[in-house]
C-alpha cells in the first residue's frame, strides 16, 4: 500500500501549476462576486430644477412680494404677527436655493455664496423679528420689524446689480 502512494505522488511542476490556477481560479470567483454584488448608487444630491430666472420669477419675487405687502401696516392681532412671520421665514429657506445655483461661473462663486447668504439672513432677521412681535405683539414690535426690512432689498438688490443682466432695484 505504501508504495501505491509513493508511486502517485506529483512531480513538483504538476503541482505548481494546480496551485496556480486554483489560486487563479479564487480570485476569479472573489472578483465576480463582488462586480455581482449589490450596486451602491451615490447619494442623492440637491439639484436645480428651475433656472435662476425662473427661480426668481416663480418663488422668490412672489414670496418677497408677499412679505413687502404683508409690511405695509402693522399686524392688527397675533394672526396676522404670524402670516408676517411664515411669509419672511418662507423667503430665507427660499433664498437657500441660491447656494447650489450660480450664474457667475466657478471664478466668483465664492463672492455669490456670500451675497447668498446675505440675503438669506436678511429675511432671516426679518422673521426673527416676526417672531418676537408674534410673541408680545407691541406696537414697538412692528417698529423693529420694519427697521430690518430694508436689508432684505438691499441685499436683493447688490446681488442683483453683482450678476444680473438686468439689474433692478429692489424696493421695501
Amino acid at each position: 500500500m505504501l508504495s501505491v502512494l509513493c508511486c502517485s505522488v506529483l512531480p513538483p511542476e504538476e503541482i505548481m501549476a494546480q496551485t496556480t490556477t486554483l489560486l487563479f481560479a479564487i480570485v476569479a470567483v472573489l472578483a465576480s462576486a463582488r462586480a455581482a454584488g449589490p450596486q451602491v448608487d451615490p447619494p442623492p444630491q440637491p439639484a436645480a430644477v428651475l433656472d435662476n430666472v425662473d427661480l426668481m420669477d416663480l418663488m422668490v419675487k412672489p414670496a418677497y412680494d408677499d412679505l413687502q405687502q404683508a409690511m405695509a401696516g402693522p399686524p392688527a392681532d397675533r394672526k396676522a404677527w404670524a402670516a408676517l412671520y411664515q411669509k419672511a421665514a418662507r423667503l430665507a429657506e427660499l433664498e437657500n436655493l441660491l447656494f447650489f445655483r450660480t450664474r457667475a461661473g466657478d471664478a466668483r462663486r465664492a463672492e455669490w455664496a456670500a451675497r447668498a447668504a446675505r440675503a438669506r439672513q436678511a429675511a432671516a432677521d426679518v422673521a426673527a423679528a416676526a417672531l418676537l412681535g408674534l410673541r408680545s405683539a407691541r406696537p414697538a414690535d412692528f417698529e423693529i420689524l420694519r427697521a430690518t426690512f430694508p436689508a432684505v432689498s438691499d441685499g436683493c438688490t447688490a446681488c442683483h446689480r453683482a450678476f444680473a443682466r438686468e439689474a433692478p432695484v429692489i424696493k421695501p
